[in-house]
């Protein structure tokens, strides 16, 4: 893994690299995915660049309500500019594309937003089945929609930006849309004129490009899982984290066994050649797992260690934008990158602010803490604010 800051002569290999045209079907997916978004002539550009064999700066994150959290608009413009870096620096034409994360089913992380107010953060957010397996590209948002953007109106007040981005959000976070095109399409309004891409991975034909990425993982489980799991050996005893967790013999793909719209579960090894199914009761044949994958290739959807590599399958990646965690695992993944012979992106950390009201700015000060201390593990924060031991 190449980390952010690369050197100028990696940084231009890496946009080297990466340059190729879409495959045509792939190229009609993107374009197809873009038509619902306002026009814009720099994304359309950028559809050009890509047909022609650009290279892309990716991003990605859960399709939350109204974004969700902000660090979703810090990855698009680190993206963004990233891209326009290094066009610069290269002479390249590099685009900025955002991965809508729709594979994902965990609607409880997705379903609500965090506003400050004067009297504190409000949590806004709507009802949801807390036990959902479904993916969220095939979900819809409910009813409550409606009232949850009437709490944010309120929670927002008269800021002078307010309103114009209340009706953006009332334009696309309806009742019975689905949640992947709400989040898509106020995306794209908000950065129309930078071009950003969207690119969802349960549109049918990027899932057949990914399909010989689940069929490899699905065959060979059991030295892939044996290879990571000496790799986070390697990173523990370096101090380093291991954000993900992998199962002996598990595969890193989910398993649709109802069909792609259906529930997807955690496959772990069972007696025989089969894979048992976590928290239920059901076990599958591996030859029966590839054959379903076969029939249609949304069959199986990615976990948090393979979608990287659907993901530079897919896309031209000269680079990856992501947060600490997301950076953190990406550690991990050299044996993966290995084993399907690929090279890994440059891999850049996403812009970081924190927002701090004065008074809380104040308070810290009268305890003697610097900002960055609020990223303390607690334990050592308030061993820090209870001083030192009495004799």
């Amino acid at each position: 893994m190449t980390a952010w800051p690369a050197p100028p002569a990696e940084r231009a290999a890496a946009v080297a690299r990466a340059t190729r045209p879409l495959a045509p079907a792939i190229l009609r997916a993107v374009v197809a995915a873009q038509a619902g978004l306002p026009a814009s002539p720099a994304r359309a550009a950028h559809l050009d660049a890509l047909a022609r064999g650009a290279a892309c700066v990716v991003t990605g994150q859960q399709v939350g309500l109204f974004l969700g959290p902000l660090y979703t608009l810090h990855k698009a413009a680190s993206a963004i500019a990233l891209a326009r870096a290094l066009a610069a620096e290269t002479g390249a034409p590099v685009v900025p594309a955002f991965w809508l994360q729709t594979e994902d089913h965990d609607l409880a992380e997705i379903a609500a937003v965090h506003v400050p107010t004067p009297a504190g953060a409000v949590a806004i957010g709507v009802p949801v089945d807390a036990a959902n397996r479904r993916s969220i590209a095939h979900l819809a948002l409910p009813a409550e929609a409606a009232g949850a953007l009437d709490q944010l109106a309120a929670a927002l007040g008269e800021g002078p930006l307010a309103a114009a981005h209340l009706a953006r959000l009332a334009r696309h976070y309806r009742p019975g849309a689905g949640w992947a095109a709400a989040f898509a399409g106020v995306l794209g309004e908000l950065f129309a004129d930078e071009g950003l891409i969207v690119v969802d991975p349960r549109d049918p034909a990027i899932a057949q490009a990914a399909a010989p990425i689940h069929a490899r993982a699905l065959a060979d489980a059991g030295a892939l899982a044996d290879a990571l799991i000496a790799r986070a050996d390697e990173l523990t005893r370096a101090g380093a984290p291991v954000p993900v967790h992998v199962r002996a013999g598990a595969p890193l793909s989910f398993f649709h066994p109802d069909g792609a719209l259906g529930p997807r579960v955690r496959l772990a090894p069972a007696a025989g050649d089969a894979w048992a199914e976590v928290g239920g009761d059901r076990t599958f044949a591996r030859a029966d797992v590839l054959a379903a994958l076969a029939a249609d290739p949304r069959g199986c959807s990615t976990s948090a260690l393979l979608r990287p590599i659907v993901q530079d399958t897919v896309l031209p990646t000269a680079a990856y934008v992501g947060g600490p965690t997301e950076v953190a695992y990406f550690a991990q993944l050299p044996p993966l990158y290995r084993a399907f012979a690929m090279a890994p992106p440059l891999v850049v950390p996403r812009a970081r602010f924190r927002l701090v009201d004065h008074r809380t700015a104040q308070r810290a000060a009268r305890l003697g803490l610097a900002l960055a201390d609020a990223e303390l593990p607690e334990a050592t924060l308030l061993a820090r604010l209870a001083g030192p031991a009495p004799a």
